[in-house]
């Protein structure tokens, strides 16, 4: 099983199981799954991040840099 986010048209988020990838994609398609706070069907699969080897995401510290690493500004720099 796999648990991705979904999303609906009212920007609510919420988490769904799957067998897989596209079991997902036929149960959005088919318009079988409804968000649980508003009922809408509009649906579409937020990004969700891997689980390697069950553990969990470490927390990431946003950037403080507004243009990005790019511009060399980057606070989180060792």
């Amino acid at each position: 099983m796999i648990t991705y986010t979904l999303i609906c048209d009212k920007d609510h988020e919420f988490a769904e199981s799957f067998d897989n990838y596209d079991d997902c994609m036929a149960q959005l398609k088919a318009k079988k799954l409804k968000c649980p706070t508003c009922g809408s069907k509009n649906l579409v699969k937020g990004l969700s991040a891997p689980n390697v080897s069950g553990q969990t995401a470490p927390d990431i510290p946003a950037c403080p840099a507004m243009g990005g690493c790019a511009n060399g500004a980057c606070g989180l720099k060792a």
